[in-house]
Parts: C-alpha cells; sequence; structure tokens
C-alpha cells in the first residue's frame, strides 16, 4: 500500500511540474515523439484482442451453432436496427462533444466562441489520449484555455469546475443505474473465470473504496473552488515557498489571484448559470456512455441496456487509474472482461474495434489536422485581463 502511495505521489508530481513548465505560451505539451506510443499499444491491443477472437469457437448469437469468427461475420446481414444503431452512435458522439463544448461556453462565460470552445475540446481530448488516464489531459487543458485568451487562474478554476461537474455526475450515476441493473435481475459486477474468482469477491470492496475516493476528491475541490476559496489562495502562496517550485513563486501568485477571482465569480453564479453547465455535463456523459450500447445495437436484435451502462461506470472507475496512454490496452482489454459474461463474445472484437475508432482514434485524428492551424491562430494570443464575471 505504501508503494502504491509513494508512486501516485510520483505521478502527481510530475503533472504539476508539467503544468509548471507549460507556464511560457511559446512551449506546448504537445509533442509529435509522444503520438507514436499511443497510436503503437492502441492499435497492438485491438489487433491482439482480434487475434484472440480469430482463435475462439463462437457461439452464433441467433442459431447457438458453433462455427469460426470469421464464419459468423460472414453470416451477419445488415438490418434497419443496424442502420438506426449505426445514427444512434454518430448522434451520441456529436452529443458527447457538443455538451462539452457548450458548456465550456458557459464556463468562460460566452466570452470563448463556439469554434474556440470546438477547438479547445477537441485538442483537450487529444490531450487525453496522449497522456497516461492516471495523469489525465487536465495540465494541457490549463495551457490551451490560456492560450486561447483567459488568464491562467481562470483557465485552472475552469478545468477543476469542469472536473467537479463530471465527478458529481458520476457519484448520481453509479447508485441510480446499479438500482435500475437490479431491477431488471442483471449482475452489477462482471462474472469473472475460474482463475480470477477471488477477484470477483473483492471487486465490490475494492470499487467501493474508489467510489470513496471520488467522492473525497469531488468534495475537496468543491470545498477549495467553490465554498473556500480564499483558504486555496492562502495555500498556493504559502506553497509558492517551497523550494522546489520556488522559482515559479510570481507565476504561482498570479494563478492564485486569478483563481480568487475566477472562483468568486462562479460562486457567485445564478442557478441557472450552473444548471446550464451541469445539464450539458450530463447530456455529454450519458451520450459517452450510450455510445458502446449503439455498437452492440449493430450486431444484436436486443441489449440490456442499463445493465451494459452500469457495467461502463465500473470500467471507467477502472481505466483511470490506467497507467497507458488514454487507456490504450486496459480499455480493449477491460470491456471485454467486464462485459463478455453479460453479451457473450460472438462480435466482442468487432465491438471494441468500433467503440475504440469512435471514442478514441477519433480523436487522435481531429486533433492532428486541428492541432498545426491552432497553434499558429494562437501563437501571439494573450491573456486579457477582462472580469472574470459574465458581461
Amino acid at each position: 500500500m505504501l508503494d502504491r502511495a509513494l508512486k501516485c505521489a510520483k505521478i502527481v508530481r510530475k503533472a504539476a511540474m508539467s503544468m509548471l513548465e507549460t507556464t511560457d505560451s511559446s512551449s506546448t505539451p504537445f509533442r509529435w515523439q509522444r503520438w507514436i506510443w499511443p497510436v503503437l499499444i492502441g492499435t497492438a491491443s485491438s489487433v491482439s484482442v482480434t487475434w484472440w477472437w480469430l482463435k475462439q469457437d463462437i457461439i452464433d448469437p441467433v442459431t447457438q451453432h458453433s462455427m469460426g469468427p470469421l464464419e459468423l461475420l460472414h453470416s451477419f446481414t445488415w438490418s434497419d436496427r443496424a442502420t438506426a444503431a449505426i445514427i444512434g452512435l454518430i448522434a451520441c458522439i456529436a452529443l458527447r462533444d457538443l455538451g462539452y463544448i457548450y458548456r465550456l461556453r458557459i464556463l468562460s462565460h460566452g466570452r470563448l466562441s463556439w469554434r474556440q470552445s470546438f477547438e479547445s475540446i477537441i485538442l483537450w481530448e487529444l490531450a487525453s489520449a496522449l497522456t497516461p488516464s492516471v495523469v489525465g489531459g487536465s495540465a494541457a487543458a490549463v495551457w490551451i484555455l490560456k492560450r486561447e485568451g483567459m488568464r491562467w487562474g481562470k483557465s485552472l478554476a475552469t478545468v477543476f469546475t469542469t472536473a467537479l461537474m463530471d465527478e458529481l455526475f458520476y457519484l448520481l450515476a453509479v447508485p441510480l443505474m446499479f438500482g435500475f441493473a437490479l431491477l431488471t435481475d442483471h449482475s452489477i459486477f462482471p462474472t469473472m473465470s475460474s482463475g480470477i474468482q477471488s477477484l470477483e469477491v473483492r471487486l465490490p470492496g475494492l470499487f467501493g473504496v474508489a467510489y470513496a475516493f471520488i467522492a473525497s476528491l469531488t468534495a475537496i475541490i468543491l470545498w477549495g473552488l467553490i465554498l473556500r476559496p480564499q483558504a486555496t489562495h492562502k495555500n498556493l502562496l504559502h506553497a509558492s515557498k517551497w523550494t522546489l517550485i520556488r522559482r515559479w513563486k510570481k507565476s504561482i501568485a498570479q494563478w492564485a489571484d486569478d483563481l480568487l477571482e475566477a472562483s468568486d465569480a462562479m460562486r457567485n453564479s445564478d442557478r441557472w448559470f450552473w444548471s446550464r453547465a451541469f445539464l450539458a455535463t450530463c447530456v455529454s456523459w450519458c451520450a459517452r456512455f450510450t455510445t458502446l450500447n449503439m455498437v452492440f445495437l449493430i450486431f444484436y436484435e436486443s441489449i440490456p441496456h442499463v445493465a451494459l451502462i452500469a457495467r461502463q461506470l465500473i470500467l471507467w472507475l477502472v481505466l483511470t487509474i490506467s497507467p497507458t496512454p488514454g487507456s490504450s490496452g486496459a480499455a480493449e482489454l477491460g470491456l471485454a472482461a467486464v462485459t463478455s459474461d453479460l453479451m457473450g463474445v460472438a462480435y466482442i472484437a468487432v465491438v471494441i474495434l468500433i467503440w475504440r475508432i469512435a471514442t478514441y482514434f477519433l480523436y487522435l485524428i481531429l486533433g492532428a489536422f486541428t492541432l498545426p492551424r491552432w497553434l499558429l491562430k494562437t501563437r501571439n494570443q494573450h491573456p486579457l485581463r477582462e472580469p472574470c464575471t459574465a458581461p
């Protein structure tokens, strides 16, 4: 346990140092050399799952007859249901991003245009795809928003607010979806193979501990950003005196002042401001989880929607501690582990491939097209010293 705590501390320290190093707006957290590893790991994971799938004897979900995977795919016939599922998949992708874009517009009090919000979200997703999930793209997101014209403190407050809303949605979604899943007589936690049944017994307890940690983290963000921003301001000024980060003392002091101003503005925002932002969060996350359901609907006539979403809530928590860029490898193997007892493995490799294209590789491609032009456009942009409150 101590070793894990030390490793987590090192990761957090690395993320903090990375954020400090990007204070110079001429630098960039995006390095083309970092792209090769996520692509290679993600591609290798997909190929490995596909190779394993090709070696299995698959039971046809319709006829219940055993056949080879290629024979199964060859026997698959396109239907109106599959067409509707493809349309639903595209709609989920669009709603997910539109929700994030609209939320960013709200949190910036309308000072980011729709185009700026779109580019910021695409690059935010790109940063998440290029960094380990345990670190996330938050440090890069602060840099992205600052380069779009926000001050460092406002950028930091905006990123923390999005994290607060994301975690709050998750905390509310877990008991709600778990309760509905139980009402449909589906197990919440996956059934493990005989070799790792001990993990199956411990999984609910481990999930409970992780859920409690998320709740504690949400409470800390809420306290430090909304309830007591003055205490956060004071602690940042105190931390700037530490030997390790003393050379950034002036920058941290400016961050602290901007963060306090932005936090006060958000704290004094009306209910309509928070309602719209949280509604956009709910739309984005519902679309995120429904994406997988749409992929399964391409191949299956009916699926347990609620149970699938409940399994994804478990998977999401596991992927947040993945050490690989964008959860590459962990996502592919994890999805097969949490859904195979529920949906079988008939089309699992194709489902994983489409799901990862829609939720991961898509943002690598969009980010590759967006980043060069955005870097040129924002090269000489400076933070505006306007008030943080709504106009």
